[in-house]
């Protein structure tokens, strides 16, 4: 996991510092509290005629809202969101400002701490385990495609809504912190993404 994030940070500072022209900007995304994260800030940049690259970073701060978790957390540590994506705009003329079509990754990784019982997970006698609480570590990583609209509202104030379909996997490590039990959930299927963020563009 700590290779896989080091080489997202080394690509996006690469990628991000490759172009010294073009429009660029800074947005927020003020409703990823459902997921889990405080904010997310997002940087976007024109590479090449209408493509656009970008990023955002979150602190993820506690569990989801929505969605389901296979070890509810009592006590949560901290994790990380990177979000990479790539756009192309409609036109080339008007990049960043109007329709387009894109590719997105969604990362989160996150720990922490649930005291659910055996019998809670399992439904068996906690004797049986005798485990008291779990040390958990997720990692879920979104595919997809993803379409949507951002307008200059003024020289530099932007609103962005997207929206777009993905595959997701998802991998759930418990470790009980009495005993050497491991147990780990894996899922994955369909994830549905919608988002707006609001931002300045220079």
């Amino acid at each position: 996991m700590k290779k896989l994030l080091f080489t997202l940070i080394i690509v996006a500072g690469t990628t991000f510092s490759a172009s010294a022209q073009g429009p660029k900007a800074i947005k927020v995304s003020p409703f990823t509290f459902l997921k889990g994260q405080a904010l997310m800030l997002h940087y976007e940049h024109n590479i090449f005629n209408s493509i656009t690259i970008g990023a955002g970073v979150a602190p993820v701060l506690w569990g989801p809202i929505l969605g389901s978790l296979s070890y509810p957390p009592s006590e949560f540590n901290t994790g990380i969101a990177i979000d990479p994506e790539i756009r192309w705009y409609a036109k080339s003329d008007k990049v960043m400002d109007g329709f387009f079509v894109g590719l997105y990754n969604s990362n989160r990784f996150s720990s922490w701490f649930s005291g659910a019982s055996a019998d809670d997970i399992f439904d068996l006698e906690d004797d049986i385990y005798d485990i008291d609480g779990y040390d958990v570590t997720n990692r879920k990583i979104i595919v997809g495609l993803q379409l949507g609209v951002q307008k200059l509202l003024g020289e530099h104030f932007c609103f962005d809504f997207y929206s777009g379909l993905g595959f997701q996997g998802n991998v759930t490590t418990a470790t009980g912190r009495t005993t050497n039990y491991v147990n780990t959930v894996e899922g994955g299927g369909i994830n549905l993404r919608c988002n707006i963020s609001i931002g300045w563009q220079f």
